[in-house]
């Protein structure tokens, strides 16, 4: 497997390029079509910086009681909640649930817990 080179962290490279992608819709001479791709490439930029930015809670039943799990960056929710998801499929964990800083729903905003 190889091994990554680039020393910024997820959250540095989405920086670098949401910076990259507005100086580039600054450019003159864009067409429409150019201007609306970039555009369409920061809104989705800006959505995964949101996504870095936020903290979720996770929290699950088990037979030894509930828990909970706050602030927690979404790769740690993929993967905590991967791992609770192998044990719902066991019938070792149930009432899975994920919720965003606001307190609305987002388990199904994880891969982890697509169906």
């Amino acid at each position: 497997m190889p091994v990554p080179t680039d020393p910024r962290s997820p959250k540095q490279r989405v920086a670098d390029q949401l910076a990259a992608a507005r100086r580039e819709l600054t450019r003159e001479g864009l067409s429409r079509s150019q201007r609306r791709a970039l555009a369409d490439r920061i809104h989705g930029l800006e959505g995964q910086a949101r996504r870095l930015t936020a903290r979720f809670a996770l929290s699950y039943a088990t037979a030894a009681g509930p828990v909970t799990k706050t602030a927690l960056p979404a790769d740690r929710v993929e993967r905590i909640g991967a791992l609770a998801a192998r044990g719902a499929d066991r019938g070792e964990v149930w009432d899975i649930a994920v919720r965003d800083e606001a307190g609305a729903d987002v388990t199904g905003d994880f891969g982890c817990f697509a169906e």
